[in-house]
Parts: structure tokens; C-alpha cells; sequence
């Protein structure tokens, strides 16, 4: 098993700035759990919670219990007395977790069209125009972060966010792929397209257009994602 010393991401760290009035663990684990989606952290990096903590300037409590978070969703491995590194991306699991989301996903755009209001529409169109306005700017943070949102409005029209919060679970080891380059890039224009094509179909009420389009949409992304993944 090969170790990769790489403290590029104390750096990163080096940036942040915590609130010392909201909980830090989770302020920490949300730091680290970006590093490693956008691939700063990558696999077999060494963390080590003393440099962390130096780092953030925080005590070593709660980055141990953010550490030990990213453990049980699987992302890191923490062997005691010895090493914690990030594991790498497992495959299986990105496949699996991909049937999940699609299900869960249909469920959420069915349910939507049920209680769909015309504020809801409008929130879903302004998070369209962002979307655009993002790639126009090649801002691909936020582009994603307001493709994100999209499918959390359809989760909250849906009245199930209990759902969302099993999709946040999921989107863990998928976002690791999604995050590289070649994925992104290829699938922004697309996204938006679909995005699009799946409102008009809500603002129509037809469930079976509005599942059909969701599926397809999914159906691009695990594509892209696969063929990253058979690269490895």
C-alpha cells in the first residue's frame, strides 16, 4: 500500500475561515468533504488531525469527530495507532449508489407534479437562469451548485425532504466522479437543456414526459461517469 504525503490541502484549509459560534465538526468535515469531491484530496493522501487543527487553529476534538464522519460515509480510513488516508474512489458503490439516486428521483419529480405551484416554477426558472449565467462565466462552482439546488426544489415541491437527505448520502461517491474535468465539461450545456425540458414538462403536469426526461437525464451523467471510471 503506497502513502501519498501531499499537504497541498493545508493550504486550502489555510483559506477557510471558521465561525467559532457554529459547531465546528461540522464546519471541518464540510471543508474536507469538498477537498475530496473536488479531488484536492486525493486518494491515499495522509491526513493527520494534528495539522489540521494547527492549520484551522481549532483543538484536535473536533476535527477527530470530523475525521471519524467522512469514515462512516466511507471516504477516508482511520487506522488506529497508525495512518488515516482518503480511499479511493470505489466503484461499485458510485454504480449502486447511481440506481438508487434514479429511483429516488423519479419518486421526487412524480410527487413534485402533484403539488406544484406557480412559485415553485418560478424559483425553478430563476435557478435555470443562474445555471446559464454560470457557464457563460465558466464559473463551474456555481454551476453546479445551483444544479444541486434545481433538484432540491424538486425535492421540496415534493414535500420529501427526508428523501433529499438520503440523495445528500448517496451524491458522496458519486460527486467524486462528477467533480473531475472531463465529466463536468462535457455535461454543463446538456444539464441546462434538460433542466429546461424537465420544467416545461412540470409546468405542463405531465408526469410521464417529466419521469422520462429525468431518466434520460440521469441516464447521460452515469454514461459520462462510467466511461471516466473505465479509466481507472
Amino acid at each position: 500500500m503506497q502513502y501519498i504525503h501531499d499537504e497541498v490541502y493545508l493550504t486550502h484549509l489555510q483559506a477557510s475561515k471558521l465561525s467559532k459560534t457554529k459547531n465546528l465538526q461540522k464546519q471541518i468535515y464540510k471543508l474536507l468533504l469538498d477537498l475530496i469531491t473536488k479531488g484536492i484530496l486525493q486518494s491515499m493522501v495522509i491526513l493527520s488531525d494534528k495539522k489540521i487543527s494547527l492549520t484551522l487553529n481549532v483543538s484536535k476534538s473536533p476535527v477527530r469527530e470530523a475525521l471519524k464522519r467522512l469514515e462512516q460515509d466511507e471516504l477516508i480510513r482511520i487506522m488506529p495507532q497508525s495512518k488515516t488516508y482518503v480511499l479511493p474512489i470505489n466503484i461499485k458503490k458510485v454504480r449502486s449508489s447511481y440506481i438508487i439516486r434514479e429511483a429516488l428521483e423519479l419518486m421526487l419529480i412524480r410527487e413534485a407534479i402533484k403539488h406544484v405551484t406557480q412559485d415553485d416554477i418560478l424559483i425553478l426558472e430563476s435557478l435555470l437562469q443562474k445555471q446559464q449565467v454560470a457557464i457563460n462565466k465558466d464559473d463551474i462552482q456555481n454551476f453546479y451548485l445551483y444544479d444541486v439546488a434545481f433538484h432540491f426544489h424538486l425535492a421540496k415541491t415534493a414535500k420529501l425532504l427526508d428523501a433529499w437527505t438520503i440523495l445528500e448520502k448517496i451524491n458522496l461517491h458519486i460527486d467524486r466522479v462528477r467533480c473531475q474535468k472531463n465529466v463536468t465539461s462535457s455535461l454543463n450545456v446538456q444539464s441546462i437543456k434538460d433542466h429546461a425540458d424537465i420544467l416545461e414538462a412540470i409546468k405542463n403536469r405531465n408526469q410521464e414526459e417529466a419521469k422520462n426526461l429525468m431518466s434520460l437525464h440521469l441516464t447521460r451523467v452515469i454514461a459520462l461517469i462510467d466511461k471516466e471510471l473505465d479509466k481507472e
